[in-house]
């Protein structure tokens, strides 16, 4: 482990490279009781020599799975802030933040507890330029793609349309007002057609409920619907879980994600898990308007990870065994 003698060169990469404040923006920094308290106050420390009118907050920690309520403290401080750096990944489906997205402010979200030393890796020891021309390569292929297809060895089948919806870059960095991204980067990621999306997901690395995943289990989707969960011990957790949300959003898949961070594995962390190069990220539940889809706002989201699918874009292989396809300009990394 690096964090202590690498906190500040991360948190000097964070407010300069990807949030850029200038000088008096109102910047806040959330964390929580479970984090590492000196990653927040390098970044504070770092967004005050940067100039930004910068304040830290400690939150209690959220129980893994319950909806978010910030109550009139923390959501009157995100309403009056410019910047946010999300250090727990815990506020981003709140109304507070919605609402202040709409009024401009822009959002960076990320959660080291667990994997503090990839998050230095992926930042730091990464060709973030090569990275992210992959990235935007992926987001012009599938831009152009009406059908894609995912496959995998443990039988996932799935397919979808893409078109008439935009890809959305998820570079890690903050350049529009009312923004979300993640950090470190990179991903790309799209919201199919959901009356199009029909198969079979098996879920092979993780999920956003229990972490790592120790036998693979399979969703059913339907018109973009889970209607059937197979398979052990972890298919029945996730179908108890998705039950007691009492929501049907949660059912319903919202955004399709390539990962594209050579430094990236499978941790069990989502911050982690869905960067890791060519793996695919599932997510359900919650769709941020940006991507222009139908599911909507809901409390919940949940994610399922697969490790090394392949992808097909109008029948052409993207990627596949955890490599991008050189053949279509991709680059090695």
């Amino acid at each position: 482990m690096r964090t202590n003698l690498y906190w500040e060169a991360f948190a000097e990469a964070t407010i300069t490279r990807l949030m850029r404040p200038e000088p008096g923006d109102p910047l806040l920094i959330i964390t929580n009781t479970a984090s590492d308290i000196s990653l927040a106050e390098a970044c504070l420390a770092a967004a005050i020599r940067a100039g930004a009118d910068a304040q830290l907050v400690i939150k209690p920690r959220r129980a893994p799975g319950t909806a978010s309520n910030l109550g009139p403290i923390l959501s009157d401080a995100i309403r009056a802030s410019r910047l946010i750096l999300d250090l727990c990944d815990e506020i981003d489906a709140d109304p507070a933040t919605i609402e202040a997205r709409r009024q401009g402010t822009r959002l960076l979200v990320t959660k080291v507890e667990g994997v503090e030393d990839y998050v230095i890796r992926a930042l730091l020891d990464v060709d973030y330029e090569a990275m992210i021309r992959n990235a935007e390569l992926v987001a012009k292929l599938w831009d152009q793609t009406k059908h894609c297809r995912v496959t995998s060895p443990q039988g996932t089948d799935v397919s979808f349309d893409l078109m008439p919806r935009k890809s959305i870059i998820g570079d890690g960095a903050l350049s529009e007002d009312g923004e979300v991204d993640f950090f470190p980067g990179a991903q790309v990621s799209i919201a199919p057609v959901e009356e199009t999306i029909n198969g079979t997901i098996v879920v092979d690395a993780s999920d956003s409920v229990q972490g790592i995943v120790h036998t693979p289990y399979s969703l059913t989707i339907r018109n973009g619907v889970i209607t059937a969960i197979e398979g052990g011990k972890e298919a029945n957790v996730m179908k108890k879980w998705l039950e007691s949300r009492n929501d049907e959003k949660i059912y319903r898949l919202c955004h399709f994600t390539v990962g594209l961070n050579p430094q990236a594995g499978i941790s069990g962390n989502m911050i982690e898990d869905e960067r890791m190069l060519g793996a695919v990220d599932f997510g359900f539940g919650y769709q941020d308007p940006d991507f222009g889809g139908t599911v909507g706002l809901s409390p919940y989201h949940m994610d399922v990870m697969l490790a090394t699918p392949t992808i097909y874009l109008d029948g052409k292989e993207m990627s596949g065994d955890g490599r991008l396809n050189p053949e279509m300009g991709f680059e090695e990394m």
